[in-house]
């Protein structure tokens, strides 16, 4: 059971981040409001790296997570989302402001 978990977050995780190294325009995974970057090509690389890194810290938090039992599987649970907003931070405030074209 846990092979499948891992498999289907690896899938989601590297179909994502493929997408978005071989996509041609701004990607939309991270950001639906339309903005405007100063390198599309190297904004895209910047996201499907997050989303990489993002697939690797969750495949081995779910290892250990899938390994525990009871309030340690909780917390390790809880560190899962808390990588999730990890993510969402580094792009909001480090790829976002770098990439972003002021008007």
């Amino acid at each position: 059971m846990d092979f499948i978990l891992y498999a289907a977050v690896a899938y989601m995780c590297l179909s994502v981040g493929i997408g978005i190294f071989h996509s041609q325009g701004r990607n939309k995974v991270f950001n639906k409001r339309p903005i405007e970057v100063t390198d599309v090509k190297a904004y895209n690389r910047a996201c499907g790296i997050l989303v990489f890194g993002f697939g690797i810290a969750a495949e081995v938090t779910m290892f250990f997570m899938c390994n525990t039992t009871g309030w340690v599987s909780a917390l390790i649970t809880l560190a899962l989302l808390g990588e999730a907003g990890i993510v969402v931070l580094i792009y909001n405030f480090v790829i976002e402001k770098k990439y972003l074209k002021m008007r």
